[in-house]
Parts: C-alpha cells; structure tokens; sequence
C-alpha cells in the first residue's frame, strides 16, 4: 500500500486509528500488527511470506542466543548471529540481485559462444532491503549484548512489521523503540505534531517531489550525444530536488504516524544540501542507513583503528555496500566507489569541513553539493552509456541551448517546485520548507509559519492526489 493514495488515506488510516485508539491499552499492539499486515498484503500479496520467514529466521536466532548465553555457552552465539545474517542476506540476494547476477553469467556465457541460462522474471519483493536490515539488526546486537531478547513473538513481530516505516524506512533498530513496545507516551501534543509532520511529508511527496520529477524525467530522456549542458544542469537540479523531497517525505510521513502512535523514530535526515563535505552529507542523508553500515560494517572491519590502507578499505567498503543496497546494477556499484573514492580523499587531506573564515565554509558547501550532484548523474542514469554522454555534456558550458523537450508544456507545480527548491537552498533554517530537525522547536513565528504552509498547501495535494496524479516513492524500488 501506498501513502499519497485514496485506500490509505479515507480508509486505512482513519479505520487504523480508530480501532487503535479505540482499544484498550493491552490490546493495541495487536490492533497495530494486524494493521501492518494488512498494510504489506495490500501492496506486497504472497511476499509477506518472505517477511514472515524473515522475521522467523531472526526471532528463533534471539531465542537461541538468549538460551546458550544462559547456559555459559557463548561459543555457539557468533555462530547463530553468522547463520542469521548469512539466511538474510542469502534471501536478499535472491530476490533483489539473482536475476541480474544471471544475466551478467549469460553476458560471459555468450561471449564463449554458450547458450545463457533461461529464468523467469524475479520480482523484487516491496521494502526487502529495508526490513531485511532491520530484523538482521535485532540479532546482531543481540548476539553483542546490546539488547534483551524478545521472548513474545508478536512482540518481535510488530517491531519489524510497524506499517509507518516498514517499506522505506527510516531504518529502525530494536534499542531505538525497545521501551516503546510496551509502553507509549499518549497526548494530543503528540497527535498534533504529529499529524503536522505526516502533512509536511505528503505535501513534499505530492506538490514538489512529484513536479520536480517531471523535469527530471524529460532531461534524462534526451537521447545520448542531444544533451547539453543547460538541459543536463536543469535535469540534475530537477532530479536532487524529487529524490530529496521524495525520500525525506516520505520520513516525515512515517516519523509523524510513529509519533502519533507513540513511537519515536530516528531521523532520517538533516539538510544534506547544506554540507560542507561528502562525509558531512552522509551524516546528514539517509542517516539510519549511514548509521547501519558504520555500526555493522565499518567498525567490525576495524574502522578507523588500522594502518591508513585499512581505513580505506573499510571506507570502500561501506560504500560499495550501500551503493549496492540501492539496487543489482553496474551504475549503482559504481555510485558508491565514487562516494568512497571522495571520503578517503577527504580522510587523506584531513578535511577540516567548518574550519577556516566563512567564506571558505561557502566554497566549501558550493564544492560538496557539487560533487553530490555529479555523483547523482551515476545514480539516476538507466546505463553507463547514459551516464557518461551527460557527465561530458555538463562539462561543455559552450552547448548552452536547451532541450526543446525540457521545460516546455510543464505544469505549474513543477515552477512551484522550482521555487521551493530554491527556498529550501537559500532561505534562513527557520523559513525553509519542512519540520525542523534540530533547533528552536518551539519559536512560535517557524512553527506558526509551517501551519499556515500546511493550511494552504495540504488540501491543495490532497485533490492531487484524489485525481491520481502521483507517482510512486522512489525508494520503493530498493
């Protein structure tokens, strides 16, 4: 099931809260599991069968770990956590990288003159990488000590299942929301900021994600060797805006419905634009994912701790894996070499981000959004071959002409976007558009300022909506 769509909104949603609140207080995790479940068959069908296998793996490694670890057998516990994560990420590569690994072995197959493999179509299962990440987590920190075990197995369950966060995240580990699973804070407090925070992610998904992609999307369709460097520039901006808008809209959406449930779910993300360096931005994008890989790969590869060649190594690492977690393609990988290849730079020359006078601090913002953006040409192209005809043309400032098909025709809400965009940017925190992560919460004239946005704007996208001009989250296909 989607947010941005009529099922969810006048019917899920509101027959979700009602019988949630409705119920009393020991049976509202129940009402919240059936509800996730729901949630993921609407959209997912057959595949819960895949989460439910998922989630048994790594609840049945709990109990395990717990057991051994009381009778004084901790040997055996790294070899639950090593059999969970391989079951994992074995399901994970199936279903998400097999069919590609297949094609790439018929590809070699081929040029030694042999017939490739036949197979059919491997459909990628909605929010696997998400909640494969999460469960493994649980079992991991467990196998560590970091957390208590889960004895009720609907306990365990709602923790990997809750519909707010479960396809796209944000990535929520158990020692985030341990307290909460048996006991939440309730007010109307709570339900308001809240709901303002849901309505400021529907309104960045619907009027501005939405019309940024349209842009986006004619840019990149120009054929190769017809772009230009103007066409290439407005089609890159176009794409940062929809998958910022798009991705942190959705986490507003579910960090609000966690709030109004009683959770409290990590952010996901902090003015990523506004970075002073590439390692400044991964601590400010996606950061439950930045998070993951640091916690359960960077550190236990050493880190930072060994000789200088190990520390790039371990870099390298991570972000072959999170480029790789986005999606089975060469771009992908190729993606998070070229973020790797920017920290151990940074790491080399001892990058000192918010040193210096202010006007250095500006260059070195404009130079960091600089390099996101070239790597999001890698990241959006639909083959190498595309990537590289646009990387050469946004290099070519002497081809200023603009694509006839880019711009022209466009609806207003992509000028909205436009707009917005460039407030987001350039305006002070207090005025940009979005909840504020950090800072003053509570100074009434930002706060009052995003209310009157939300008034005007949010009954705006919900007849966008209503009509069906939305397109899916982006992050729905990873």
């Amino acid at each position: 099931m989607l947010f941005p769509t009529v099922s969810f909104f006048f019917v899920f949603l509101p027959v979700t809260l009602g019988l949630y609140f409705a119920a009393p207080q020991r049976l509202r995790n129940t009402v919240l599991l059936v509800a996730s479940f729901v949630f993921y068959i609407w959209g997912a069908g057959w595949f819960v069968l895949l989460l439910v296998a998922n989630m048994s793996i790594d609840y049945f490694a709990g109990l395990f770990i717990a057991r051994e670890r009381a009778r004084g057998r901790e040997h055996l516990v790294p070899w639950a956590v090593r059999v969970s994560v391989v079951t994992n990420l074995t399901m994970l590569f199936v279903f998400k990288y097999g069919q590609f690994a297949i094609i790439e072995f018929n590809h070699v197959l081929g040029w030694l003159g042999q017939d490739g493999l036949n197979i059919p179509d491997i459909i990628l299962p909605i929010g696997i990488s998400f909640f494969t990440f999460q469960s493994m987590s649980y079992t991991i920190d467990v196998g560590r000590g970091r957390v208590s075990h889960l004895a009720n197995p609907l306990d365990f369950a709602l923790f990997v299942t809750l519909f707010p966060q479960l396809v796209a995240g944000p990535i929520v580990r158990y020692h985030e929301i341990s307290q909460q699973i048996h006991k939440r804070t309730y007010s109307w407090e709570r339900f308001g900021s809240g709901s303002m925070r849901f309505a400021h992610g529907f309104v960045k998904k619907v009027l501005i994600a939405d019309a940024a992609a349209q842009i986006a999307n004619q840019a990149f369709d120009v054929s190769n060797g017809e772009q230009t460097f103007l066409t290439v520039w407005i089609g890159i901006l176009a794409y940062a805006t929809q998958l910022y808008f798009d991705f942190s809209g959705y986490s507003d959406m579910a960090i609000g419905l966690g709030t109004i449930l009683g959770f409290d779910f990590p952010e996901n993300f902090n003015r990523p634009f506004s970075s002073y360096s590439i390692t400044d931005h991964w601590r400010r994008w996606h950061i439950t994912l930045s998070n993951w890989f640091r916690d359960y790969v960077y550190i236990p590869l050493g880190g930072s701790r060994g000789s200088t060649l190990k520390t790039y190594r371990n870099l390298f690492a991570v972000f072959v894996g999170m480029g790789l977690w986005h999606g089975a393609a060469w771009h992908y990988l190729i993606f998070g070499l070229y973020q790797g290849l920017f920290l151990s730079s940074e790491k080399f020359f001892e990058w000192r981000a918010v040193d210096g006078p202010p006007r250095h601090r500006a260059l070195r913002r404009v130079l960091a959004l600089f390099i996101v953006l070239v790597g999001y040409v890698i990241f959006r192209a639909e083959s190498m071959g595309q990537a590289s005809a646009m990387l050469s043309a946004m290099f070519q400032p002497w081809h200023w002409e603009l694509h006839r098909t880019v711009l022209w025709g466009l609806p207003g809400r992509a000028t909205l976007a436009t707009l917005v965009c460039v407030a987001t940017f350039f305006l002070p925190r207090d005025l940009t558009f979005g909840p504020l992560v950090a800072g003053p919460r509570n100074d009434r004239f930002a706060n009052g300022y995003r209310a009157l946005l939300m008034l005007v704007l949010f009954p705006y996208a919900l007849t966008i909506m209503s009509a069906g001009t939305f397109s899916p989250f982006i992050y729905f296909q990873f």
